[in-house]
């Protein structure tokens, strides 16, 4: 046991953590964790497979060495997926053990040292090794990762209560592609839940026709190959769709969801998500996917949830007033990432899409950017359907309700937005949002306010 640790935290050596493993640019989250390394509760990072939550670990591990000035000896880091530990029995005992006891040769309480654990969750009973060490108040700081949220979530809950902080790590967000791009930002000085027009028509500005058209082209990237940090490695979209389909798709639905659960037509589920990437932002039933996958309404609801405990699809609810109405809709469901929905569909050039596909395409990227900032600053989102009427998302943002609509599109009339303006006027609002093409406005329609703002600066700012 003791070999393969050495080998694998090698900066026990060598007094560093490997260039190749530790990249420059870093994701938002990185601060946020920093910040909270001095908390004695457990970090908890999770999230879809191939986000960075591995480089983040060796990023913080990297941080500890060079600015927290920690002896390399005092962080541990080893994995749940690792070929040689996976068979090994009561893996995170007998790890702290092994380097306790043979390797550091002293007390638990002593120094403080930092136990990286990634992929935390294939690891028999993990939280109930975690709860004891944590309730036994060692000198230790543990910082886990996982890809099952479902899983940790329930386990965390069960045996962690109070005991752990959490940080969600979706794909990079459109800001943060920009970011990896090399293309410099300023600080935000306005986001989502606080848009302003005249704020907006200050931020436009700072940008200039040439940037704007920069940003532009970045956009169109971003909407074809996404989120995943690994195509800036790959840089062809070829092949990177061949390696999201390979990694993300078959390695999570095969060897994650139907592995994990005993999922014995596993198939299907792969069918599933693929059906729900050709219909995005159109509603189901559970009824409706079991037809059509030829199932029962009970392992329709299953797969379902699978999916989404593997993060590969968030579900939307219809909005309404109470909770039984909510209930008997429909559902929408969003993929996690704009990339993996085109690899799906076979998207290789967007330029080739026509505008409705298009539009579809661009709604599913807004929807995808207010879900991952969704628990931080709303409480809840959905869409809205009635009769004809519909809104694209519905956000609960500081106890106000948000209604969002996406036209991407240069010139929109007061009949394009006659479904929002429904929904204001059924729930008596007075602010809506739509996210268009290059349309930035402020429009009073029936005492309503109506801003309008390009998707490259909604995006930006979200």
């Amino acid at each position: 046991m003791l070999h393969i640790l050495k080998k694998i935290n090698e900066w026990w050596e060598t007094g560093e953590i490997p260039k190749e493993l530790v990249p420059e640019t870093k994701r938002n989250v990185f601060n946020e964790v920093i910040d909270s390394l001095d908390d004695r509760r457990i970090i908890s990072i999770i999230g879809p497979r191939r986000t960075g939550k591995t480089t983040l670990m060796f990023q913080v591990m990297d941080h500890l060495l060079k600015k927290g000035k920690v002896d390399p000896k005092r962080v541990l880091f080893f994995s749940g997926d690792d070929v040689e530990l996976r068979e090994i029995e009561d893996l995170i005992g007998t790890a702290m053990k092994t380097y306790f006891e043979e390797f550091l040769r002293q007390d638990y309480r002593r120094e403080k040292t930092y136990i990286f654990i990634d992929e935390v969750h294939r690891i028999k009973d993990w939280q109930l090794w975690l709860k004891k060490f944590y309730d036994l108040k060692y000198n230790i700081k543990f910082i886990i990762s996982g890809s099952s949220a479902t899983k940790i979530k329930r386990e965390q809950k069960e045996s962690l209560a109070g005991r752990t902080v959490e940080f969600v790590m979706f794909p990079l967000s459109f800001r943060e592609f920009l970011s990896f791009q090399g293309f410099a930002l300023e600080p935000k000085t306005i986001s989502f839940p606080d848009l302003e027009y005249r704020k907006l028509v200050v931020s436009a500005d700072k940008f200039g026709p040439k940037r704007v058209l920069s940003v532009k082209r970045w956009l169109d990237e971003y909407m074809l190959v996404g989120g995943f940090p690994e195509w800036f490695e790959t840089k062809s979209a070829r092949k990177w769709q061949i390696k999201l389909r390979g990694d993300i798709v078959r390695k999570v639905v095969y060897d994650d969801i139907a592995s994990t659960y005993g999922v014995k037509n596993a198939f299907k589920l792969e069918v599933l998500l693929g059906l729900l990437a050709a219909l995005q932002s159109r509603t189901y039933s559970y009824n409706s996917i079991a037809n059509t996958l030829k199932i029962d309404n009970e392992t329709s609801e299953q797969y379902v949830n699978y999916l989404k405990e593997g993060f590969l699809i968030f579900e939307l609810r219809n909005y309404a007033a109470s909770a039984e109405r909510r209930i008997r809709k429909n559902y929408k469901y969003v993929l996690v990432d704009t990339g993996l929905r085109n690899v799906l569909e076979r998207v290789g050039d967007i330029s080739k899409l026509g505008d409705e596909e298009m539009g579809y395409l661009v709604e599913g990227v807004v929807q995808q950017h207010i879900l991952w900032g969704a628990e931080e600053w709303t409480g809840g989102v959905s869409y809205w359907k009635e009769g004809k009427d519909e809104v694209d998302l519905v956000a609960m943002v500081k106890d106000r309700i948000t209604p969002i609509e996406v036209k991407y599109r240069s010139k929109i009339t007061n009949g394009d937005i006659k479904g929002l303006l429904n929904f204001m006027n059924a729930y008596k609002l007075t602010k809506g949002v739509v996210v268009t093409k290059d349309l930035l406005e402020n429009r009073t329609v029936d005492r309503k306010k109506i801003l309008f703002i390009p998707a490259w600066l909604f995006l930006i700012l979200c």
